[in-house]
């Protein structure tokens, strides 16, 4: 049986510019794999921690040697020797390691990745595909089959605000979703098509064309309507129809101005409170029936939640991620007072590969949809990919059709079109 020999792991920048964890897996058949773990600009309280040095001096207290001398010399040490067909048990050794809730002791970066790493070597000793390994996986964990069918469809955040950008838009993203009835291979053309013709429209109206940190552009509207209203305009001039080839879509991301119990946002005069904030979200999506509206409220707020969940189109993807933060416990709540009908997934905000499995796993047999999504901080590594693949998300969230660390994602889900999807 092959056996693991080393792991190793070191600092790496994300695409924000600061540390994070990469690592390195090496069997004792000369195999080796790698994988990095992605951090989180807009964090919910309700996240697994992630392990930070706090060294003011350095990276400005966002370094992470902590977590790589876990790995290197507490974690990396016990696991030689050990086969990687064991994920689930190794899996289940750092959850008892941390010893805590919201892995603090030893930071979800830390168990992520020789999670992932695990994973990955798993997968390369089996000699199959990694969405195929975690297929697999899954089966073996909940005895269930999740037929490897489509490739998920691409949520395109092509308008940045709120945390990721440095203009004056409340909403974190807004995005373009390609109808379903397109092939992967043609949603991705569209999504970098409409880019560039987005790019032209602002240049037209002398909007600034920085990007945000996902990618997205970051004009320079005064209110959230103005940036939806070129979204449909650049759409209309590429001769698609809004709402029947291409969707509308928010993350909202409402707990960045969830204030003293009221939401402050350009589009309103004043501050509102939850009843008036309510009323606004009512007729935002009236007027603009966004295919998916994400954290449209706080991440406490769940009589509002349960509210608009009640009335809502069950065409609407509800997603809750600052809601839930991929946490089982937050998930049968939402699933308890029927607070949404969607659920973001990050690993993340978990820690570990097999603990994301079972929040999907929940998702599924309650009938909620799942969309697999990037961090702000990336790198790229396409693990999400073949894990988005691999369980079958309705959808997937990588960023704008730009910069490595995102197109990374997109590149992998087009290769497993082109090239293993059909095996």
């Amino acid at each position: 049986m092959t056996k693991i020999k080393r792991i190793y792991a070191y600092e790496i920048i994300d695409s924000r510019g600061y540390p994070t964890i990469e690592g390195r897996l090496l069997l004792d058949t000369g195999v080796e794999v790698n994988t990095s773990v992605p951090a989180g600009t807009s964090i919910g309280k309700y996240e697994a921690v992630e392990l930070r040095d706090k060294d003011q001096q350095r990276f400005k207290g966002m370094g992470v040697l902590q977590p790589v001398s876990y790995i290197n010399t507490l974690i990396g040490p016990k696991l030689i020797g050990i086969s990687p067909s064991k994920l689930v048990d190794i899996d289940l050794w750092l959850i008892k390691a941390d010893e805590t809730k919201d892995k603090s002791k030893l930071g979800a970066n830390t168990t992520l990745l020789i999670s992932q790493l695990v994973t990955k070597a798993a997968a390369k000793e089996q000699g199959v595909s990694l969405f195929r390994f975690l297929n697999g996986v899954y089966k073996q964990l909940f005895k269930s089959e999740i037929k490897l069918e489509r490739i998920p469809t691409p949520i395109f955040s092509v308008i940045n605000g709120g945390k990721h950008a440095n203009n004056d838009l409340d909403f974190q993203e807004f995005q373009i979703i390609p109808t379903s009835s397109f092939q992967f291979s043609k949603a991705l053309q569209f999504g970098v098509d409409f880019f560039h013709q987005l790019l032209k429209v602002l240049e037209y109206r002398n909007a600034s064309i920085s990007v945000g940190v996902e990618g997205g552009f970051t004009p320079n509207f005064a209110t959230n309507f103005d940036a939806l209203e070129v979204i449909k305009e650049t759409i209309i001039q590429m001769k698609y129809q809004v709402a029947v080839d291409i969707f509308l879509g928010l993350d909202i991301a409402a707990t960045h101005f969830y204030k003293e119990s009221s939401y402050h946002i350009k589009d309103s005069a004043h501050p509102l409170n939850q009843t008036e904030y309510y009323n606004f979200i009512q007729n935002l999506l009236k007027k603009y029936a966004p295919l998916v509206i994400e954290d449209p409220f706080d991440q406490d707020d769940w009589s509002n939640w349960n509210k608009l969940n009640g009335i809502v189109s069950k065409e609407t993807y509800l997603v809750g991620d600052d809601l839930i933060a991929s946490s089982k416990d937050r998930l049968l709540r939402a699933l308890k007072e029927k607070s949404c009908s969607t659920l973001l997934i990050k690993p993340n905000q978990i820690g570990t590969i097999t603990e994301t499995l079972e929040v999907i796993d929940i998702a599924r047999k309650n009938n909620i949809n799942y969309i697999i999504s990037q961090r702000s901080g990336e790198t790229n590594d396409s693990f999400i990919a073949d894990l988005a693949v691999g369980v079958q998300s309705d959808f997937v969230k990588f960023g704008a059709p730009s910069r490595g660390e995102r197109v990374a994602k997109y590149n992998r889900l087009w290769e497993i079109e082109r090239e293993e999807l059909k095996k």
